[in-house]
């Protein structure tokens, strides 16, 4: 059995250009949907398209 510790997680948000296929990571916010349009790609312009929504545990 493991020991049951409070550990701080963040949420983030992996998106994908259509375009350019170019991947960034950002923090995740309210409203973020999986397999929906986000902002502009800032490197080609094109959309981006959000791919995964994940958590990274600090220790």
């Amino acid at each position: 059995m493991s020991k049951s510790k409070n550990k701080l997680s963040t949420c983030y948000t992996s998106m994908e250009c259509n375009s350019c296929k170019t991947i960034k990571k950002r923090k995740f916010t309210e409203g973020d949907v999986v397999f929906s349009t986000a902002e502009n790609c800032s490197d080609c312009d094109g959309k981006m398209l959000i791919t995964k929504i994940f958590g990274e545990t600090m220790d």
